[in-house]
């Protein structure tokens, strides 16, 4: 099953998403309508903490986190 969640938070390149109970740890995740690459590095229940490996500008709360399934790889 497919993580889907909603952005809460920003700051600077870090994001927390609620609704990510079936996101797994280290698993890429797209991020906002330009969907960015972020990484899952923490989860508390089903927020996760995820870091935007490219320029967020636009970022807002209420913006869709999609998990790839996937590990972020080269």
């Amino acid at each position: 099953m497919t993580a889907q969640g909603r952005i809460v938070w920003v700051s600077g390149p870090a994001v927390r998403a609620d609704g990510m109970a079936d996101a797994k740890m280290y698993e890429t995740v797209t991020v906002g309508d330009s969907k960015l690459v972020g990484e899952v590095i923490r989860l508390t229940g089903d927020v996760a903490f995820i870091p935007v490996y490219e320029s967020n500008s636009g970022l807002k709360p209420g913006g869709q986190v999609i998990g790839t399934g996937n590990q972020l790889s080269v």
